[in-house]
């Protein structure tokens, strides 16, 4: 079965016919192989329902995020949105914090358009590393804690609104430099929880108690990095070179 009877036949298993598809959990094949290049795959009216229907799956999940190993499909291919929507925004949030910049967010969550790329590639940029709580939707109802870098410039193929394919090279920071990190992490087999500090994969209902990283290190018993993190902290400024 090549990728687009494939593709089909994973878009038939909906319960309706713009309903969500199934997501697959930890364990399923697909989410440890490598898939597959996404461009020039599928014909122009399947790639668009397919990007629908992981759209209406993410969405309805809910996640910021879904990438098509997730339902059980090899390609390199992700669908990416947070609606997230602040009660109120200094001029300061609504820019690119600068470098180093003391924000009253310190994972700077911002919204998040939705946007499909096709055969994205990551460069962590600079030796900021953020530490925060991580879930995904196939370990559902489990987190860890999981240090990204706080930027990144992604190279990928995006699906326009039209259908036109647009080549693309931008810089994420902060909470959008995330989303594509564990989303991009999906298209090398790699789960948000492999990248977890030891000891602090936990039942997601429990994160509550460890929302501050030096109480989650005194309670999960945590050791390394982290443990640089004071109070209200999530950023660690790393050397040159110092392993990630």
């Amino acid at each position: 079965m090549d990728i687009a009877q494939l593709t089909r036949k994973i878009l038939d298993r909906r319960a309706a016919p713009q309903g969500p598809v199934p997501i697959v959990q930890a364990g399923h094949p697909a989410l440890r192989r490598r898939p597959l290049a996404a461009r020039g795959r599928l014909d122009a009216a399947l790639l668009r329902e397919l990007v629908e229907a992981m759209t209406v799956t993410m969405r309805e999940a809910p996640g910021v995020g879904l990438a098509a190993p997730q339902i059980g499909l090899p390609l390199r291919l992700y669908v990416i949105e947070d609606r997230f929507a602040p009660a109120e925004q200094s001029d300061q949030q609504q820019g690119v914090p600068e470098q180093g910049a003391d924000l009253q967010d310190p994972l700077e969550r911002t919204p998040v358009a939705l946007r499909a790329f096709l055969d994205p590639e990551v460069e962590l940029l600079g030796e900021q590393a953020v530490y925060a709580w991580e879930g995904c939707l196939s370990v559902d109802g489990w987190q860890s804690i999981v240090a990204r870098s706080r930027r990144v410039r992604l190279r990928a193929v995006e699906l326009l609104a039209d259908d036109e394919l647009r080549e693309i090279d931008e810089e994420f920071v902060g909470w959008p430099a995330r989303i594509v990190q564990h989303e991009t992490d999906h298209l090398a087999g790699i789960l948000c929880h492999d990248r977890g500090v030891p000891r602090s994969f936990v039942q997601a209902g429990y994160t509550a108690l460890y929302e501050d990283m030096p109480e989650a290190v005194r309670r999960l018993g945590l050791e390394g990095e982290i443990t640089r993190l004071g109070t209200g902290q999530v950023l660690v400024e790393r050397t040159p070179g110092e392993k990630r």
